[in-house]
């Protein structure tokens, strides 16, 4: 297990946190569409997905077993290209967590040769059967035969020899309780199909849905209340209301600022990592009836008249 923690840059038994911050970094500065044509950033990029995965318990360590023909070197699997993919999920599925069904295409294996690309597989005459080329001290893949190491003799009709074919791909994802925005969540083997080898990973981006009442501040989530403007001159006992986490009272003072803020602690996201919560800021907005009755604006008129309303003239 120590490798993970060394790839990840954290110290053994660190927390969930320190691991998802350091993942979190890191991925972003090795994320294939920030360094293309990178080789060494992609490998990186695979390494620090692995262990985040590993660490996190969502994937138990690999133990790399040798393979048979599968072009490249012996004892080494091929496997497709790290892949990034934006979800977007509804606020309240972050905050209580659950499944989120995605669909997405993918290059598949190939159901006509089993993913190989043909029949009669023979060495490639370029790289030797290898699938990579030495250029100095660098390694690339080989042209001629994609990578694979071997060429056809009768290429399949349906792929023409790539061993893939576009196809829909539908999968669960766990979110988990308190997800917050640009949360990054590893799909181990979900991805592209590379010719000879397995299915590669896919990064998925969780971003939440703008919601028409909560605005999410961190860990913190903030909402107005509608109340009528008397209810704010006379105060209200238990005035309640609805939260993402159930209804809740709170008590509203006499003559109470028309906008206050109140701080409901608790009642906002919590962190599956680090089991910390935040907190429900809920402002006051005072409302007005549409129309008054003659008898109601003979009463307010009344009411202006007296002593306490005279003095807010002045």
């Amino acid at each position: 297990m120590k490798q993970y923690y060394e790839a990840l840059g954290v110290k053994e038994g660190a927390t969930k946190e320190e691991i998802k911050k350091a993942y979190r970094k890191l991925a972003m500065k090795y994320h294939p569409d920030k360094n293309p044509d990178d080789k060494e950033a992609e490998n990186k990029f695979k390494e620090i997905n692995e262990a985040y995965a590993v660490l996190s318990g969502k994937q138990k360590p690999k133990q790399q077993q040798p393979t048979g023909f599968s072009g490249g070197r012996p004892g080494f699997t091929r496997k497709g290209r790290t892949i990034e993919m934006t979800i977007t999920i509804p606020l309240e599925l972050a905050f209580h967590g659950g499944k989120k069904q995605v669909t997405y295409d993918i290059h598949d294996k190939c159901p006509t040769c089993n993913g190989i690309g043909g029949q009669e597989p023979s060495k490639c005459n370029q790289c030797g059967g290898s699938g990579m080329l030495m250029q100095g001290p660098f390694m690339f893949m080989c042209n001629n035969c994609q990578g694979s190491g071997h060429l056809f003799t009768k290429p399949c009709g349906t792929c023409h020899t790539t061993g893939k074919v576009v196809s829909k791909k539908t999968i669960e994802l766990n979110i988990d309780k308190g997800t917050t925005d640009r949360t990054l969540i590893m799909g181990n083997g979900v991805g592209n199909y590379t010719q000879g080898g397995t299915h590669g990973d896919v990064l998925f981006i969780i971003l939440i849905e703008k919601h028409p009442i909560y605005e999410i501040s961190g860990l913190n989530l903030k909402r107005k209340v509608n109340i009528p403007v008397l209810d704010i001159m006379l105060g209200v006992d238990n005035f309640e209301f609805d939260t993402l986490d159930g209804r809740v009272k709170i008590n509203i003072p006499k003559l109470c600022e028309p906008t206050r803020t109140f701080r409901l602690r608790g009642k906002g996201f919590e962190d599956s990592g680090t089991g910390i919560t935040g907190d429900l800021y809920v402002t006051l907005n005072p409302t007005l009836p549409k129309e008054l009755a003659p008898e109601e604006e003979q009463l307010i008129r009344q009411l202006k008249e007296t002593t306490n309303f005279e003095k807010l003239e002045e």
